[in-house]
């Protein structure tokens, strides 16, 4: 666990748009999600590691959340596909972890959890995030926005406590690279719908967490 900073409870940067085209096309193979937030939310999943200034898919494991941080899948074993090892080996990858690591302090060796979602508007407010406000149990979170369609709301929410009302507000812009201390608040996003209901809306984001 690494030291909590108080001052930084939230982070912002923003990536270089020529790393985040890079990304843009392997949302286009995410498989299906077989799990509770399939039909909205797909999903792959990978624990990773620096090695050698590489970036190293380590072996792979299922995905559990206890329920008292997730009542919308806690307590079941989830287990997606890896990301893609071309995605992995891509300059632009390399730089979002290194990112990552930069602004958390962890260790350059440290496990790396990344999940790559593509969040789909299918209904009437579409929850982004279906267990509403949140911690993942970890000391670092980070939402890295790569590319959007066709929706609008999905926003990122902090809040200084379960209860209380979002502090910050803001969009998930393409190249957003924000990071939260999990330890000591908590986080949302706001419901999306399409902007045209005839073709299809989406939000494209990895979040990694340590």
């Amino acid at each position: 666990m690494t030291k909590v900073n108080n001052q930084n409870l939230l982070q912002l940067r923003f990536i270089e748009q020529a790393f985040i085209e890079q990304l843009k096309p392997s949302f286009d193979n995410l498989p299906a999600n077989p799990y509770a937030d399939g039909a909205f939310r797909l999903r792959r999943y990978s624990v990773i590691k620096l090695v050698d200034g590489k970036l190293s898919l380590q072996p792979t494991k299922a995905f559990v959340q206890d329920d008292s941080i997730n009542q919308f899948q806690g307590n079941i074993e989830r287990t997606y596909e890896n990301l893609e090892e071309s995605l992995l080996a891509t300059d632009a990858m390399q730089h979002l972890v290194n990112q990552f690591i930069e602004m958390s302090g962890i260790a350059s060796d440290t496990d790396i959890e990344i999940h790559q979602f593509r969040m789909l508007a299918i209904d009437a407010d579409t929850p982004p995030a279906p267990e509403g406000v949140h911690q993942d149990g970890f000391d670092h979170v980070c939402v890295a926005g790569v590319s959007h369609s066709n929706i609008e709301g999905g926003e990122l929410l902090v809040y200084e406590s379960r209860d209380a009302e979002p502090c910050f507000k803001m969009e998930i812009k393409d190249g957003m690279f924000a990071m939260v201390n999990d330890r000591q608040v908590w986080h949302n996003a706001t419901p999306m719908n399409k902007i045209d209901n005839d073709k299809v809306g989406y939000l494209d984001c990895f979040v990694l967490t340590a």
